[in-house]
């Protein structure tokens, strides 16, 4: 795969699996090959019945080889899901991706991780992910996208991935007829990451 996207940071439970796994299903219904790529030892390989190809790259060299066969891919995206609390395969992998994406939640937690992520990773970018669709705890929120690009202008998505109940159907054994909300917060994860990447590269250019 042409594009090599990571989705990284310290931080577990900041829904860097299920933002890998939405961005790779929103790709493939949006008429582009994508494939997942699983890094976290913890977790099990999951590929039936997934639209998507998934890949094993929970063994180091395994995964240095997947990153260097989709060099010589001309098309679609290749999502790394970085696991957590691993910093140095973090710096490492997103040294080598066009494009690292790092989801935090609103809380101070996730902004004091997110914050020492995005200063070890200067080609990271943040993403609100889980975001409150309550419109009052929307505003509550907001406070910390404010604080995180007073710090890192222009590196923080002000567009967030609001929560949907999607990890469960996700991260299942199979996924061959995802529900309506999942489609749709696939669609729009696969948006942020395509818009964020357009600007990424016109930024090289």
């Amino acid at each position: 795969m042409s594009n090599l996207i990571f989705i990284g940071g310290q931080k577990g439970g900041s829904t860097k699996t299920t933002t890998a796994h939405l961005m790779c299903l929103g790709a493939i219904l949006r008429g582009q090959p994508a494939a997942y790529v699983l890094t976290d030892p913890n977790r099990s390989l999951k590929t039936e019945g997934r639209p998507y190809g998934v890949m094993d790259g929970r063994d180091s060299n395994e995964l240095a080889k997947i990153i260097t066969a989709s060099s010589n891919t001309k098309n679609g995206w290749l999502i790394v899901d970085g696991g957590g609390n691993r910093p140095e395969l973090d710096k490492a992998i997103s040294a080598q991706a066009q494009l690292t994406i790092l989801p935090f939640r609103g809380s101070e937690e996730d902004l004091e991780t997110i914050s020492r992520d995005l200063a070890a990773m200067p080609n990271a970018v943040a993403l609100p992910s889980a975001w409150p669709t309550n419109k009052h705890a929307q505003e509550a929120a907001q406070k910390f996208i404010d604080a995180l690009e007073q710090v890192y202008p222009g590196r923080v998505i002000t567009s967030p991935n609001y929560f949907v109940n999607s990890a469960l159907e996700l991260l299942g054994q199979n996924l061959d007829s995802p529900s309506t909300p999942v489609r749709n917060a696939a669609r729009k994860a696969f948006s942020i990451l395509a818009e964020t990447f357009e600007k990424g590269s016109g930024n090289k250019n």
